[in-house]
Protein backbone atom coordinates (compact mmCIF):
# COMPACT_ATOMS: atom_id res chain seq x y z
CA UNK A 1 0.00 0.00 0.00
CA UNK A 2 2.88 2.32 0.85
CA UNK A 3 4.80 2.16 -2.39
CA UNK A 4 1.21 1.92 -4.65
CA UNK A 5 0.33 5.44 -2.51
CA UNK A 6 3.76 6.82 -3.47
CA UNK A 7 3.57 6.06 -7.04
CA UNK A 8 0.43 7.95 -7.12
CA UNK A 9 1.37 10.86 -5.54
CA UNK A 10 4.37 11.08 -7.71
CA UNK A 11 1.86 11.44 -10.52
CA UNK A 12 -0.43 14.00 -9.09
CA UNK A 13 2.89 15.89 -7.67
CA UNK A 14 3.79 15.77 -11.63
CA UNK A 15 -0.05 16.32 -12.84
CA UNK A 16 0.01 19.55 -10.69
CA UNK A 17 3.24 21.04 -12.09
CA UNK A 18 1.68 20.61 -15.47
CA UNK A 19 -1.39 22.65 -14.48
CA UNK A 20 0.43 25.77 -13.03
CA UNK A 21 2.72 25.75 -16.03
CA UNK A 22 -0.08 25.35 -18.36
CA UNK A 23 -1.56 28.15 -16.27
CA UNK A 24 1.11 30.47 -16.67
CA UNK A 25 1.54 29.54 -19.92
CA UNK A 26 -2.03 30.13 -21.15
CA UNK A 27 -2.01 34.41 -21.58
CA UNK A 28 0.91 33.90 -23.15
CA UNK A 29 -0.27 32.17 -26.28
CA UNK A 30 -0.80 34.94 -28.65
CA UNK A 31 2.79 35.54 -28.53
CA UNK A 32 3.89 33.08 -31.20
CA UNK A 33 6.49 31.40 -29.07
CA UNK A 34 6.99 28.03 -29.96
CA UNK A 35 8.91 26.74 -26.68
CA UNK A 36 5.73 28.06 -24.83
CA UNK A 37 2.67 26.97 -26.91
CA UNK A 38 4.20 23.26 -27.85
CA UNK A 39 4.29 22.29 -24.35
CA UNK A 40 0.86 23.83 -23.09
CA UNK A 41 -0.37 22.02 -25.87
CA UNK A 42 1.18 18.81 -25.23
CA UNK A 43 0.26 19.60 -21.17
CA UNK A 44 -3.64 20.28 -21.95
CA UNK A 45 -3.61 16.81 -24.52
CA UNK A 46 -3.94 14.81 -21.02
CA UNK A 47 -3.25 16.95 -17.67
CA UNK A 48 -7.20 16.74 -16.93
CA UNK A 49 -8.45 13.46 -18.08
CA UNK A 50 -4.91 11.93 -16.01
CA UNK A 51 -6.12 14.36 -13.12
CA UNK A 52 -10.09 13.41 -13.46
CA UNK A 53 -9.12 9.59 -13.62
CA UNK A 54 -6.82 9.37 -10.33
CA UNK A 55 -9.35 11.52 -8.32
CA UNK A 56 -12.47 8.41 -10.01
CA UNK A 57 -9.97 6.13 -8.28
CA UNK A 58 -9.60 7.33 -4.36
CA UNK A 59 -13.36 8.56 -4.75
CA UNK A 60 -14.88 5.12 -3.56
CA UNK A 61 -13.63 6.04 -0.28
CA UNK A 62 -17.08 7.77 -0.14
CA UNK A 63 -19.33 4.75 -0.40
CA UNK A 64 -18.02 3.53 3.08
CA UNK A 65 -21.09 4.75 4.22
CA UNK A 66 -23.87 7.60 3.72
CA UNK A 67 -22.41 9.41 6.44
CA UNK A 68 -18.81 9.54 4.69
CA UNK A 69 -20.75 10.46 1.34
CA UNK A 70 -22.47 13.43 2.86
CA UNK A 71 -19.01 14.29 4.18
CA UNK A 72 -17.62 14.53 0.89
CA UNK A 73 -19.87 16.14 -0.86
CA UNK A 74 -20.06 18.90 1.47
CA UNK A 75 -16.39 19.51 1.61
CA UNK A 76 -16.44 19.44 -1.86
CA UNK A 77 -19.36 22.06 -1.93
CA UNK A 78 -17.45 23.90 0.69
CA UNK A 79 -14.20 24.00 -1.14
CA UNK A 80 -16.17 25.34 -4.13
CA UNK A 81 -17.74 28.21 -2.62
CA UNK A 82 -14.55 29.01 -0.48
CA UNK A 83 -12.37 28.95 -4.28
CA UNK A 84 -14.87 31.10 -5.72
CA UNK A 85 -14.10 33.96 -3.73
CA UNK A 86 -10.78 33.07 -3.35
CA UNK A 87 -10.42 33.57 -7.20
CA UNK A 88 -12.84 36.19 -7.29
CA UNK A 89 -10.98 39.50 -6.45
CA UNK A 90 -7.61 38.42 -8.36
CA UNK A 91 -9.80 37.69 -11.57
CA UNK A 92 -11.36 41.30 -11.21
CA UNK A 93 -8.02 42.97 -10.73
CA UNK A 94 -6.20 41.19 -13.82
CA UNK A 95 -9.18 40.83 -16.42
CA UNK A 96 -11.35 43.87 -15.42
CA UNK A 97 -14.47 41.92 -14.34
CA UNK A 98 -17.63 43.95 -13.49
CA UNK A 99 -19.55 42.15 -10.16
CA UNK A 100 -19.19 43.02 -6.45
CA UNK A 101 -20.23 38.95 -5.75
CA UNK A 102 -19.00 35.96 -6.86
CA UNK A 103 -21.27 34.16 -9.37
CA UNK A 104 -21.70 30.28 -8.08
CA UNK A 105 -23.82 29.23 -10.39
CA UNK A 106 -21.39 30.01 -13.51
CA UNK A 107 -17.99 28.51 -13.79
CA UNK A 108 -15.84 27.85 -16.64
CA UNK A 109 -12.21 28.78 -14.83
CA UNK A 110 -10.17 26.98 -12.07
CA UNK A 111 -13.18 25.98 -9.71
CA UNK A 112 -14.81 24.03 -12.18
CA UNK A 113 -13.00 20.86 -10.92
CA UNK A 114 -14.11 21.20 -7.24
CA UNK A 115 -17.95 21.35 -8.11
CA UNK A 116 -17.44 18.50 -10.67
CA UNK A 117 -16.10 16.40 -8.44
CA UNK A 118 -18.92 17.31 -6.13
CA UNK A 119 -21.32 16.17 -8.71
CA UNK A 120 -19.41 13.17 -9.93
CA UNK A 121 -19.19 11.83 -6.31
CA UNK A 122 -22.65 12.81 -5.63
CA UNK A 123 -23.25 10.16 -8.37
CA UNK A 124 -21.26 7.46 -7.25
CA UNK A 125 -23.88 5.54 -5.33
CA UNK A 126 -25.88 5.28 -8.25
CA UNK A 127 -23.79 4.45 -10.78
CA UNK A 128 -22.01 2.11 -8.49
CA UNK A 129 -25.42 0.07 -7.82
CA UNK A 130 -25.28 -0.04 -11.50
CA UNK A 131 -22.22 -1.96 -11.89
CA UNK A 132 -23.32 -4.66 -9.30
CA UNK A 133 -26.60 -4.80 -11.87
CA UNK A 134 -24.98 -4.76 -15.38
CA UNK A 135 -21.27 -4.49 -14.72
CA UNK A 136 -18.74 -1.88 -15.04
CA UNK A 137 -18.02 -1.90 -18.62
CA UNK A 138 -21.64 -1.99 -19.65
CA UNK A 139 -22.05 1.08 -17.19
CA UNK A 140 -18.92 3.12 -18.24
CA UNK A 141 -20.06 2.31 -21.99
CA UNK A 142 -23.27 3.98 -20.94
CA UNK A 143 -21.61 6.92 -19.33
CA UNK A 144 -19.65 7.81 -22.19
CA UNK A 145 -22.29 7.53 -24.87
CA UNK A 146 -24.32 10.21 -22.32
CA UNK A 147 -21.59 12.12 -22.35
CA UNK A 148 -21.13 12.37 -25.97
CA UNK A 149 -24.90 12.96 -26.36
CA UNK A 150 -24.82 15.52 -24.10
CA UNK A 151 -22.70 17.39 -25.62
CA UNK A 152 -25.76 18.73 -27.59
CA UNK A 153 -27.80 19.96 -24.86
CA UNK A 154 -26.69 23.81 -25.36
CA UNK A 155 -27.24 24.14 -28.97
CA UNK A 156 -29.52 27.01 -28.16
CA UNK A 157 -26.71 28.47 -25.91
CA UNK A 158 -28.60 28.44 -23.04
CA UNK A 159 -26.75 26.86 -20.12
CA UNK A 160 -23.14 28.19 -21.23
CA UNK A 161 -20.94 28.06 -18.41
CA UNK A 162 -24.37 27.37 -15.79
CA UNK A 163 -22.72 24.97 -12.76
CA UNK A 164 -19.85 23.82 -15.09
CA UNK A 165 -21.86 21.38 -16.82
CA UNK A 166 -19.97 21.21 -20.28
CA UNK A 167 -17.27 19.58 -18.12
CA UNK A 168 -19.15 17.53 -15.47
CA UNK A 169 -20.80 15.54 -18.46
CA UNK A 170 -17.69 15.53 -20.73
CA UNK A 171 -14.99 14.56 -18.37
CA UNK A 172 -17.17 11.97 -16.49
CA UNK A 173 -15.99 8.86 -18.24
CA UNK A 174 -12.56 9.27 -17.71
CA UNK A 175 -13.66 10.01 -13.27
CA UNK A 176 -15.95 6.68 -13.59
CA UNK A 177 -13.44 5.01 -15.19
CA UNK A 178 -11.39 5.21 -12.56
CA UNK A 179 -13.56 4.22 -9.61
CA UNK A 180 -14.73 1.34 -11.29
CA UNK A 181 -10.97 -0.03 -12.37
CA UNK A 182 -9.76 0.85 -8.37
CA UNK A 183 -6.24 1.22 -7.11
CA UNK A 184 -5.65 -2.50 -7.15
CA UNK A 185 -6.76 -2.89 -11.09
CA UNK A 186 -4.53 0.24 -11.83
CA UNK A 187 -1.31 -1.41 -9.92
CA UNK A 188 -1.74 -4.21 -11.76
CA UNK A 189 -1.46 -2.20 -14.96
CA UNK A 190 1.21 -0.13 -13.60
CA UNK A 191 2.89 -3.46 -13.85
CA UNK A 192 1.99 -4.54 -16.96
CA UNK A 193 5.34 -6.73 -19.21
CA UNK A 194 7.77 -4.33 -20.07
CA UNK A 195 7.49 -4.81 -24.32
CA UNK A 196 3.59 -3.89 -23.63
CA UNK A 197 4.19 -0.49 -21.00
CA UNK A 198 7.05 1.08 -23.87
CA UNK A 199 4.19 0.44 -26.46
CA UNK A 200 1.90 2.24 -24.50
CA UNK A 201 4.20 4.85 -23.82
CA UNK A 202 6.01 5.35 -26.78
CA UNK A 203 2.16 5.61 -29.03
CA UNK A 204 0.73 8.05 -25.97
CA UNK A 205 3.70 10.25 -26.41
CA UNK A 206 3.64 10.09 -29.59
CA UNK A 207 -0.07 10.99 -29.98
CA UNK A 208 0.40 13.63 -27.42
CA UNK A 209 3.39 14.83 -29.24
CA UNK A 210 1.64 15.03 -32.78
CA UNK A 211 -1.26 17.30 -30.78
CA UNK A 212 0.78 19.89 -29.14
CA UNK A 213 2.87 20.36 -33.16
CA UNK A 214 -0.74 20.30 -35.05
CA UNK A 215 -2.76 22.66 -32.40
CA UNK A 216 -2.05 25.33 -34.08
CA UNK A 217 -2.52 24.60 -37.38
CA UNK A 218 -5.05 22.69 -39.09
CA UNK A 219 -5.97 21.04 -35.69
CA UNK A 220 -7.11 24.55 -34.31
CA UNK A 221 -10.79 24.48 -35.17
CA UNK A 222 -10.97 21.32 -32.99
CA UNK A 223 -8.72 22.80 -30.14
CA UNK A 224 -11.36 23.64 -27.49
CA UNK A 225 -12.51 19.56 -27.11
CA UNK A 226 -9.78 19.52 -24.78
CA UNK A 227 -11.39 21.53 -22.41
CA UNK A 228 -14.68 19.55 -22.11
CA UNK A 229 -16.85 22.25 -24.02
CA UNK A 230 -20.25 21.88 -25.21
CA UNK A 231 -20.34 21.59 -28.92
CA UNK A 232 -21.70 24.57 -30.01
CA UNK A 233 -18.46 26.41 -29.43
CA UNK A 234 -16.52 24.20 -31.53
CA UNK A 235 -17.93 26.93 -34.20
CA UNK A 236 -19.91 23.94 -36.81
CA UNK A 237 -18.67 26.26 -40.17
CA UNK A 238 -15.18 25.12 -39.27
CA UNK A 239 -15.26 21.84 -39.15
CA UNK A 240 -14.66 19.16 -41.15
CA UNK A 241 -18.79 17.51 -43.22
CA UNK A 242 -18.28 14.09 -41.13
CA UNK A 243 -18.29 16.18 -37.57
CA UNK A 244 -20.48 18.82 -38.65
CA UNK A 245 -23.29 16.15 -38.82
CA UNK A 246 -21.56 13.62 -36.13
CA UNK A 247 -19.60 15.94 -33.83
CA UNK A 248 -19.97 13.37 -30.60
CA UNK A 249 -17.66 11.58 -32.77
CA UNK A 250 -14.87 14.31 -32.04
CA UNK A 251 -15.53 14.21 -28.46
CA UNK A 252 -14.98 10.10 -28.79
CA UNK A 253 -11.78 10.49 -30.33
CA UNK A 254 -10.39 13.12 -27.94
CA UNK A 255 -11.90 10.69 -25.13
CA UNK A 256 -9.97 7.65 -26.46
CA UNK A 257 -6.78 10.01 -27.42
CA UNK A 258 -7.26 11.30 -24.09
CA UNK A 259 -7.37 7.81 -22.37
CA UNK A 260 -4.05 6.55 -24.35
CA UNK A 261 -2.38 9.52 -23.76
CA UNK A 262 -2.90 9.37 -20.08
CA UNK A 263 -1.85 5.64 -19.98
CA UNK A 264 1.26 6.54 -21.31
CA UNK A 265 1.55 9.37 -18.89
CA UNK A 266 1.01 6.63 -16.22
CA UNK A 267 3.33 4.17 -17.26
CA UNK A 268 6.20 6.73 -17.68
CA UNK A 269 6.29 8.12 -14.23
CA UNK A 270 5.86 4.69 -12.92
CA UNK A 271 9.11 3.66 -14.49
CA UNK A 272 10.55 7.58 -13.36
CA UNK A 273 9.95 7.40 -9.50
CA UNK A 274 11.79 4.01 -9.74
CA UNK A 275 14.58 6.36 -8.99
CA UNK A 276 14.19 7.63 -4.77
CA UNK A 277 14.89 10.97 -5.57
CA UNK A 278 11.90 11.43 -8.33
CA UNK A 279 9.44 9.80 -6.38
CA UNK A 280 10.70 12.19 -3.29
CA UNK A 281 10.66 15.21 -5.51
CA UNK A 282 6.71 14.87 -6.80
CA UNK A 283 5.10 12.38 -4.36
CA UNK A 284 5.31 15.11 -1.72
CA UNK A 285 3.27 17.75 -3.40
CA UNK A 286 1.29 15.01 -4.88
CA UNK A 287 -0.37 14.74 -1.40
CA UNK A 288 -1.35 18.20 -1.44
CA UNK A 289 -2.34 18.71 -4.86
CA UNK A 290 -5.94 20.27 -4.24
CA UNK A 291 -4.09 22.71 -1.77
CA UNK A 292 -1.86 23.94 -4.73
CA UNK A 293 -4.77 23.89 -6.97
CA UNK A 294 -6.91 26.37 -5.47
CA UNK A 295 -4.01 28.39 -3.88
CA UNK A 296 -1.81 29.05 -7.25
CA UNK A 297 -4.70 30.74 -9.52
CA UNK A 298 -5.19 33.68 -7.59
CA UNK A 299 -0.99 34.01 -7.46
CA UNK A 300 -0.70 33.64 -11.00
CA UNK A 301 -3.94 36.05 -12.01
CA UNK A 302 -1.98 38.84 -9.72
CA UNK A 303 1.26 38.09 -11.64
CA UNK A 304 -0.76 38.66 -14.83
CA UNK A 305 -2.20 41.82 -13.60
CA UNK A 306 1.48 42.96 -12.71
CA UNK A 307 2.47 42.33 -16.40
CA UNK A 308 4.43 39.28 -16.00
CA UNK A 309 3.49 38.65 -20.23
CA UNK A 310 4.64 41.79 -20.73
CA UNK A 311 8.10 40.92 -19.13
CA UNK A 312 7.76 37.50 -21.27
CA UNK A 313 7.43 39.25 -24.49
CA UNK A 314 10.58 41.28 -24.05
CA UNK A 315 12.76 38.20 -22.85
CA UNK A 316 11.15 35.62 -24.84
CA UNK A 317 14.21 33.39 -25.18
CA UNK A 318 14.41 32.69 -21.73
CA UNK A 319 10.86 32.80 -20.80
CA UNK A 320 9.91 29.17 -21.19
CA UNK A 321 12.92 27.97 -18.53
CA UNK A 322 12.23 30.97 -16.64
CA UNK A 323 8.43 29.69 -16.16
CA UNK A 324 9.35 26.39 -15.62
CA UNK A 325 11.70 27.28 -12.39
CA UNK A 326 9.02 29.35 -11.36
CA UNK A 327 5.93 26.59 -11.68
CA UNK A 328 8.20 24.38 -10.04
CA UNK A 329 8.83 26.69 -7.18
CA UNK A 330 5.30 27.50 -6.56
CA UNK A 331 4.38 23.97 -6.28
CA UNK A 332 6.78 23.78 -3.41
CA UNK A 333 5.73 26.84 -1.75
CA UNK A 334 2.07 26.11 -1.79
CA UNK A 335 2.88 22.17 -0.52
CA UNK A 336 4.24 23.72 2.37
CA UNK A 337 3.35 22.07 6.08
CA UNK A 338 1.78 25.83 7.60
CA UNK A 339 -0.60 26.33 4.48
CA UNK A 340 -1.16 22.28 4.74
CA UNK A 341 -2.44 22.66 8.10
CA UNK A 342 -4.13 26.01 7.72
CA UNK A 343 -5.98 24.22 4.12
CA UNK A 344 -6.60 21.18 6.23
CA UNK A 345 -8.63 22.95 9.08
CA UNK A 346 -10.44 25.18 6.34
CA UNK A 347 -11.55 21.82 5.03
CA UNK A 348 -13.04 20.36 7.87
CA UNK A 349 -15.00 23.04 9.07
CA UNK A 350 -18.12 21.01 7.20
CA UNK A 351 -17.26 18.50 9.05
CA UNK A 352 -16.74 19.87 12.39
CA UNK A 353 -20.57 20.83 11.67
CA UNK A 354 -21.71 17.96 10.65
CA UNK A 355 -20.22 15.69 14.32
CA UNK A 356 -21.35 19.01 16.25
CA UNK A 357 -25.24 19.46 14.26
CA UNK A 358 -24.73 15.04 15.37
CA UNK A 359 -23.97 15.33 19.14
CA UNK A 360 -26.48 18.12 19.43
CA UNK A 361 -29.45 15.70 17.83
CA UNK A 362 -27.97 13.01 20.15
CA UNK A 363 -28.04 15.24 22.93
CA UNK A 364 -31.99 16.41 22.40
CA UNK A 365 -33.07 12.50 22.26
CA UNK A 366 -31.63 11.80 25.45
Amino acid sequence: MAVRTKEIDAMKGVLIFFVVLGHFCLPLLNFGIQSINIPFDWIHSFHMPAFVFLSGIFATHALRSPRQLLRRCLMLLWLYVCFKWLVFYPEKIAYHMPGSLPDFLHESGTPWYVLALCFWTLALPLFSFFRRQFGAFWVLLAITAASLRLGYLDQANRFGDYLALDRVFAFAPFFYGGAFLGEQRFQRFLNVNLGLRWLVIGSGMALALWFALHTRSYLHPYEKLIYGVWYSRLEPETLLPLFRRATWLLRLFWQLGGALISAAFFLLVKQLVTLPCLTKLFAYPGERSLQIYMLHRPIRDLCLAAGYPALVERHSKIAAPVLVLLSFFLVWLLSATPLYRLFEVLRKLPERFLDGLHMGTENVVK
